[in-house]
């Protein structure tokens, strides 16, 4: 999927200078974006496997080649702190480690389209989310189901709570290490249930190569 490919209804950013960049490290680093993205103004993507912090990198690299307008949700601590293999705080908003130029780090992400999480108060967040993007015409919302690096047996249910209070589709996309691609698939409507909605998109994504783990539905 190439820019020109871009359909007229998705959120577009045309960036001279950062998208020749970022096409030319993708295919630097032999990456393909597979299949389009539904010409709609309101979209929740789902990113899977999400098994690395490197998965933020391509995952950017893919947004600005295609020069396309996302919103994405992320820890607090994201948002002004380094990654630490180390958890310095047992305040899930004050992991990573602080450094002076987070207040740049915070002014580029928010920039990007970042939305900060409150992990240590999450009270309210998917009408508080879903309030901030109810007042726009369009967007693009990027979500991790999985929540984390770890595999685990219950997806997050942010993706599906969000998609069915706004009444809009979601569209998979499947990280594919092994075969070095963004896979994009058809845009669906949730389910009636999150408990049957969650089951679909496992299936969708069973079997995908992560960077550190195989996507497993284990059905």
């Amino acid at each position: 999927m190439q820019t020109k490919d871009i359909p007229n209804h998705i959120p577009q950013k045309r960036r001279k200078i950062l998208g020749p960049i970022a096409r030319y490290l993708l295919k630097k680093q032999k990456w393909n974006i597979i299949g389009e993205i539904p010409n709609i103004n309101k979209m929740v993507l789902i990113g899977a496997p999400h098994t690395a912090n490197r998965d933020a990198w391509f995952g950017l690299l893919a947004i600005l080649s295609l020069d396309i307008k996302v919103k994405f949700l992320g820890a607090k601590w994201i948002f002004s702190r380094l990654p630490s293999p180390i958890h310095l705080s047992k305040n899930l908003d004050r992991q990573g480690i602080p450094w002076p130029f987070g207040w740049l780090q915070k002014y580029l992400l928010l920039r990007l389209g970042g939305i900060p999480v409150f992990r240590e108060v999450n009270k309210g967040l998917i009408d508080s989310v879903s309030e901030v993007l109810e007042g726009l015409s369009s967007f693009i919302l990027c979500v991790a189901p999985e929540g984390g690096l770890e595999h685990v047996e219950t997806l997050r249910s942010g993706y599906y709570y969000i998609s069915k209070k706004l009444d809009i589709p979601n569209v998979p996309i499947e990280i594919d290490y092994k075969n070095r691609c963004f896979k994009i698939h058809n845009q669906r409507k949730v389910l009636d249930s999150f408990e049957k909605d969650s089951l679909e998109v496992k299936k969708i994504f069973d079997g995908v190569v992560g960077y550190n783990r195989i996507f497993k539905a284990q059905l």
